[in-house]
Order: C-alpha cells, then structure tokens, then sequence
C-alpha cells in the first residue's frame, strides 16, 4: 500500500509539473543514462512495449545497415502528434524521455485500471505517434551522420536516405498537426547573454526565407510561450531560442511548410550532468505539458510574447574551465607583463582533450567550471626528462610539480602513472614563456613562489589535497 502510495505521489508530482529527481526516479527507464544509446539498448524496451495492449507498435521500416526503425502509437484521437528523436545518431537524450514518457503513461493505466480514475486525460483527443531513434546506424558508431555519411535532418528535399524516406512517409500517412523534432545541441551554447548553458532551447521553424508566420508556426510559436513559466522555474536563465534560420533540406522547416505546428526541442549542457539527465526530465516534463494543451487546446490561450521574450541561443557562449586573473610573466621575469584569463574546452562535447581557446578577456564567457587565480603568477614549467623507468606515485608527482616540472619528456612507455592524476608527456607549445592559443593547455600556477595549482592537459590539479577541480566529464 505504501509503495503504491508513493507511485501515486511520484506520478502526481510529475503531471503536475511539480516533480523532484526522486518524483522522476520512479519513472526513469534503466540504462539510457549514458552518453551513447544505441539499438540494443531499446530493442528489449520494444520488446516489452509490444507485448502491452494499451499501444502499438510497429516497425516503420530499416536503416542503410537493415536496423529497425520503430513507430510507437498511442490513442485514437483526432489531434495527432508526431514526434520523433536521434535522427541524428549522438544526440541521445529525447531517446531517454521518449521510454521514461512510456513509463508515466504505463503508470497512468495502471492506476486507471486499479481505480478507475487517473489515466491521461489526453487520451481521448489525440494520436500520439512516436519513432524513439530514427537513426540506428547512427546511434552504432555515435554519430551525427547515418551509414551513407548523411545527415538525415538534411535530407527532407532530396530524400536519398530510407531514414529520411521512412519519416516523410509517415508524416505524409499520418498528416499530423504537431509535430515534436527532437534534438540535442553543442554543450558549448549559452542562454543568451546569462553566462549560463542552454539546457533546453526551443524553436518553431520557420516554413520560408522570408520567416512568416502562418498559421501552423503560429500554433508552434503558442505552444512554446505557454511551456516558458515551467521552464523558467525549473531552468533559471538557462532556456534559450535556437536560431530560426531557414534550411529548405531541414525536415522541422520542411514539416513547418507542410502545415504541421512543428517545435524544435534542443537539449543541451548543464552544470554536474554528465549525461544531461535534468534535460531528460524537462523533456518528459514538456511532452506531457503539450499533450494536454493540444488536448485541451489551452495553448490558444496564449499570444507569442513568452516566445519571443526567449533569448537566443549564445554560439560559444559557454567553456568548460576557465581561469581568470592569472599573471602573465615579462620576457625576463622581471615583473608581470598582463593579468589575462585562460579559457578552456573539451573536444567530443566535453569528453575529448582539452584545449586553450581562449586568452586575454573571458568575462563574457559562462563556465562550466571555474577559477579566480588572483594573484598567481604564470609559468610554463619545467620538463622531467624520462631516461629510465619511472613508477610514478601521488606522491612524487606532487613533489615534482612543487619542483616546478609540469610535464615529462621522452619515452611515453617510461612512465607508470600510478598517481590517479593526468599527466603531459611531450606537450605541445609548452617552450614558450606564455600560453599558446589551441596548444597549451599545461603550466604551473604559483604565489609566493611555491606552485599551487598545476594544469595539465587542460585538468587542474590541486597540490595540496592531490585532488582535481574540475570534472571534464562531459554534458
């Protein structure tokens, strides 16, 4: 009784917009928290959910490499919504929601049949069609791009991809009246002007060069203004527009012209979230706000000043480490030539090597991590030369680095790193008395002529706790 109590709880909690990550937890479908899903992940969940009588499921048809691509069906009313994710193959996190979506309305049948009351209220009035990874092969090797090289949300014109293919037909079988495109973006975008990443951004494409707004973009346009106070609340600041320049080969631009109200949903980075689960559960969160909107036709209730009061999406606007207020040395040591910030970011969407992008003023950037290093002073380091083996403990590497040596030189086999920090071997542009832009991205931090801080390869390494301050795990 108690735990049915807490499902229905949770369950409240989420259709009511009010829900925690605990509130979530009952709904979140295993195994899809991580960077990559691929067909094997949702094959057993396709399994299951075509055993249920409560949906249907069909396969739509196959990719270049014959994976199936799936359409989910639910309800039988006369609004349909079409909604579709990971055409392209690494934005996996609408994938995510979609299955944690299926989780919520599987528990809303499940209390309407135990009580006869709470099952989803939209369900009379609206078609819901689902296609959970447009992209298999995609998805396989981590890509944006299908098996042929393609860019499937580039090929709404020449249709040269089944992928591409499969989704035009269905949208032209189904004629739906709204249709969710469902996305992930850059990690490295900002919400406008807030120093903040956009962790949703959204969009109603536009339908010609001109950017018109026809009826279907206007409906499109609505139901984003009226989603904006939820996600203002769960998203301070961190929601943004994504840029509604036309593309005559993209399918929502595409969909847009064809009359269908069609919505961009972009998820994107956020602090300490690794596999963007807090966008995972906006994702559920709008699905199930427009459901019953377009259910209840609520969103006619508002005008299209909450759309365009959104900021635009900030290209570049986020890095993932920077350290500002560093002293740059003069040529001779002499004194300190510039106080300058050091900006960094991480190649494969904050999982790759970290790089220096940026040097001089970063005060317009916002930082997934950062660093005020007032008063330290610049130094590029000295190199440890390998001409033996060397076992390399926490230790001795802190040692080495208060010595003043940042990397290693030599031999790469040499070195055992047993320490559990990073270390640099033959770094590139560290010879230089300064940093160098898109190259160095290892030096030493000192004050008061003892070394403080180390960075390394991009990861900055405390000394005196041996402990990492930034976490380039990736979002």
């Amino acid at each position: 009784m108690l735990k049915q109590l807490s499902l229905w709880l949770a369950l409240s909690a989420v259709l009511s917009g009010l829900a925690t990550a605990a509130d979530y937890a009952e709904f979140t479908t295993p195994g899809l928290a991580k960077a990559q899903i691929t067909h094997s992940d949702i094959a057993p969940l396709i399994t299951y959910y075509k055993e249920q009588d409560w949906l249907e499921v069909t396969e739509l048809g196959r990719s270049v490499e014959q994976r199936p691509i799936y359409l989910i069906k639910i309800g039988d009313g006369e609004r349909k919504v079409l909604a579709w994710s990971q055409m392209h193959g690494d934005e996996p996190t609408a994938t995510a929601a979609i299955f944690d979506l299926l989780a919520v309305i599987e528990a809303q049948q499940k209390q309407q049949a135990a009580t006869g009351e709470g099952g989803p209220a939209w369900l009379d009035d609206i078609s819901l069609y689902l296609i959970p990874m447009l992209n298999p092969d995609g998805a396989e090797r981590n890509s944006r791009f299908n098996a042929l090289g393609i860019d499937v949300n580039r090929d709404a014109l020449a249709l040269q991809t089944p992928e591409g293919q499969l989704l035009m037909q269905a949208a032209k079988k189904i004629k739906p009246h709204y249709g969710f495109n469902l996305h992930d973006q850059n990690r490295y975008h900002g919400a406008g002007d807030n120093k903040k990443p956009a962790t949703i951004s959204l969009l109603a494409p536009a339908y010609n060069e001109a950017r018109e707004i026809n009826p279907s973009r206007h409906a499109a346009m609505q139901l984003v203004s009226a989603v904006k106070p939820l996600l203002d609340n769960a998203l301070p600041e961190q929601l943004g527009r994504y840029n509604d320049e036309y593309s005559i080969r993209s399918f929502g631009d595409t969909f847009s012209g064809m009359g269908i109200s069609t919505v961009l949903v972009e998820s994107g980075g956020q602090y300490n979230d690794p596999f963007r689960q807090q966008a995972r559960q906006i994702n559920v969160q709008l699905y199930l706000s427009w459901l019953e909107m377009i259910s209840t036709g609520r969103y006619r209730d508002f005008d299209l000043s909450g759309y365009n009061s959104i900021p635009m999406n900030n290209s570049g606007g986020m890095k993932d480490l920077i350290i500002s207020n560093i002293n740059l040395p003069q040529a001779d040591g002499s004194g300190v030539l510039a106080r300058v910030d050091l900006a960094f970011t991480a190649g494969g969407n904050g999982r790759g090597q970290a790089v220096l992008d940026e040097i001089g003023d970063a005060s317009i950037y916002g930082g997934y991590h950062t660093l005020d290093a007032s008063g330290m002073n610049y130094s590029p380091g000295k190199a440890y030369p390998l001409t033996g083996p060397l076992s390399l403990s926490a230790e001795k590497y802190l040692q080495l680095l208060a010595d003043g040596y940042s990397h290693f030189s030599g031999e790469a086999g040499l070195l055992t790193n047993s320490s559990g920090l990073p270390v640099a071997i033959n770094p590139r542009g560290v010879n230089k008395p300064w940093p160098q832009r898109r190259s160095t991205s290892t030096f030493l931090l000192s004050k008061d002529s003892a070394v403080q801080l180390a960075v390394v390869n991009g990861r900055l390494i405390r000394l005196a706790d041996a402990s990492l301050l930034d976490a380039f795990s990736g979002n």
